[in-house]
Parts: C-alpha cells; sequence; structure tokens
C-alpha cells in the first residue's frame, strides 16, 4: 500500500486539492492518477484511495492500494 502524508495545511474536509509538490511527491512515490497536469493545477488521484485526516497533529495521510 502506497502512504503519503502531508500537512492538514487548513484543509477542512477529506477533498483533495493537492498542490503541485503534494502531487510531485506522490507520483515520485508511484501513486496512480486519473488526471496528471500539475502545471495547471488538475491533479486527481485514481480511486480507490483512503484520507485519514488527524487534525491535531496537522496531518493528512492519503493511502492508495
Amino acid at each position: 500500500m502506497l502512504s503519503h502524508t502531508t500537512k492538514l495545511a487548513g484543509r477542512k474536509t477529506r477533498d483533495l486539492q493537492l498542490t503541485q509538490e503534494e502531487a510531485r511527491a506522490m507520483w515520485d512515490k508511484g501513486f496512480r492518477f486519473a488526471e496528471y497536469e500539475p502545471e495547471q493545477g488538475r491533479c486527481r488521484v485514481s480511486m480507490p484511495y483512503e484520507v485519514i485526516v488527524i487534525a491535531d497533529r496537522d496531518e493528512l495521510i492519503i493511502r492508495q492500494e
């Protein structure tokens, strides 16, 4: 299972709005994307994936099998 941990950075929901840096790091780890055009701000992780929010540590964990 692939896993990527990043800062929650004020995100309130599990809706993934990835930064270019986050998307690139996930791409480099082997995550699959339905859409990967970080220069245009379009990076959509392929389903299925899981998002875990750990608010007290300001962490967002994304997992994909």
